[in-house]
């Protein structure tokens, strides 16, 4: 079965290494606010306007957007098919991928332009 990436097995490490980053921003973030409690909002700003944390936080925010729409098309070739929706499945199918397209592009988008 051919996969967003071209195979089954881009597909499978396009997810393992976006989670392995999702992994690591959130660990990150865990111990800055751990060790540095209690948060105030200078701190806080302090962190996201530095430039590292910014291409880190760019980096989770598009491995986000690969993680989720894996995901959802996953759920979506799964689910919405046409042995289980009759005729319609493929349409249904269609109609869902684009609003999850939609969705996980405008929150990147978004984010990014709240981060720079």
């Amino acid at each position: 079965m051919k996969g967003i990436f071209g195979s089954g097995t881009n597909d499978f490490l396009a997810v393992r290494i976006s989670s392995l980053i999702l992994l690591s921003y959130f660990l990150y973030l865990t111990f800055f606010v751990i060790s540095n409690a209690p948060i105030n909002f200078d701190l806080w700003n302090g962190l996201f306007e530095n430039v590292v944390m910014k291409i880190f936080t760019t980096l989770f925010l598009l491995s986000f957007g690969i993680h989720t729409w894996i995901g959802t098309w996953a759920i979506g070739s799964d689910y919405l098919t046409l042995a289980r929706l009759g005729g319609m499945g493929l349409n249904i199918n269609k109609f869902y991928r684009m609003v999850c397209a939609l969705i996980i592009s405008c929150v990147t988008v978004w984010s990014l332009l709240i981060i720079w």
